[in-house]
């Protein structure tokens, strides 16, 4: 998978920074209001997150942050299923907080830095591992969603993102159907009290 890399420093710290290119239309971040965010995407958008996961499972080691931005159509019919004061095309920041722990403040202030950084592309292999679920009892509390601005952060460890892969894995075999509104998982073994994060089977051509 390719990235475009930055290296960024921040106070004492230097952060590497991975811009993921090529990012799927068929792939977008809700977040409505008072309510639990979601990720919504076809078969291929899921293939796409699953990847990702894998990577931030085993790849991203210290101080390091992956970007996926945004890249849906403008309006989708899906926006009318939301509240006015739900927000859409949202990027998404995840790291692995084994390795990496960063405020949302502090993202912002990198993302600042991006448009006058030193950059690089680089591709990185996606591991080839699967979730083994004899220690399902340690996710508990592995899953970290927050908001700021136009990017929703998700961060967790290695075992939940492996998790999380296998869970975007299920998509794979759905074609693209405009009439499949019902396929979808909600993350509560990564999560002790509450609803964190959603997924939806979404596709719109």
């Amino acid at each position: 998978m390719k990235f475009t890399v930055y290296n960024l420093q921040l106070e004492s710290k230097i952060y590497r920074f991975f811009d993921v290119i090529d990012v799927p239309k068929q792939l977008r971040v809700v977040y409505p209001q008072g309510d639990t965010p979601a990720i919504l995407a076809n078969a291929k958008g899921f293939d796409f997150l699953e990847k990702i996961f894998k990577i931030a499972s085993v790849s991203m080691k210290d101080n390091c942050l992956i970007r996926v931005k945004d890249n849906s159509k403008d309006v989708e019919e899906f926006h009318n299923w939301y509240p006015s004061s739900t927000e859409f095309h949202l990027d998404m920041i995840i790291y692995n907080y084994q390795y990496t722990q960063i405020s949302s403040k502090k993202i912002m202030r990198l993302l600042k830095m991006l448009d006058y950084s030193k950059k690089k592309c680089i591709n990185i292999t996606v591991p080839n591992l699967t979730y083994n679920n004899n220690q399902w009892w340690k996710l508990e509390g592995t899953l970290h969603v927050g908001k700021r601005s136009r990017f929703l952060t998700i961060s967790s460890n290695s075992y939940g993102f492996l998790y999380m892969a296998n869970e975007a894995s299920l998509y794979h075999d759905i074609e693209d159907d405009e009439n499949e509104r019902f396929a979808h998982s909600h993350l509560f073994a990564l999560c002790k009290d509450e609803d964190l994060l959603d997924m939806h089977y979404y596709y719109e051509g």
